[in-house]
């Protein structure tokens, strides 16, 4: 697995999302430099969407859970590519197909954050780096919303936009 730190050099944007400079990703929060992520959402057979914990040594919300997968984009790298990258350093598996959901942007600590969302179909096994994901499951949809609404498990800021995104996108149940 490829160990991604916060060295990493990745591409500042302009408010259109286009590439105007490159920023370590170490500084973008203190230069409050727009910048780009890819997440993934991936189901299994019975529709439940896996979610990760983060580790509780990371720097930003540890022990938080979110996406499936996230990945901020390499300078140059394109949301589908860094989408591809993360999948299979962070969970493990070379066997999949990202499906696009479309792209959506918040404000995350005052810098502007295009996410491109994807899913996809895995029912794993999966293989985490326990210094960046401390576990990994399936959880149904109406889980999620419940957790969400209740606050009885903490998750990142983006993926609650993500999640939000995501349940936008399908029809009135």
């Amino acid at each position: 697995m490829t160990v991604v730190s916060e060295a990493m050099v990745i591409d500042m944007v302009d408010q259109a999302d286009a590439p105007v400079g490159t920023i370590p990703r170490a500084d973008v929060f203190q230069r409050h430099a727009n910048f780009r992520v890819s997440h993934v959402l991936i189901f299994n057979s019975r529709g439940e969407l896996l979610l990760q914990r983060l580790a509780l040594s990371r720097n930003r919300n540890p022990g938080a859970w979110g996406s499936s997968v996230a990945s901020y984009l390499f300078s140059s790298e394109g949301y589908v590519q860094a989408a591809q990258r993360r999948v299979s350093e962070e969970l493990g598996i070379s066997d999949f197909q990202l499906v696009p959901l479309g792209k959506t942007e918040m404000v995350d600590e005052g810098c502007l954050k295009f996410i491109t969302v994807f899913q996809s179909l895995s029912e794993g096994p999966f293989h985490s780096d326990p210094t960046h994901i401390d576990q990994v499951e399936f959880v149904s949809i109406s889980e999620i919303s419940r957790m969400i609404k209740s606050g009885s498990r903490v998750f990142t800021p983006t993926f609650v936009h993500v999640f939000q995104f995501y349940r936008s996108l399908q029809p009135a149940q």
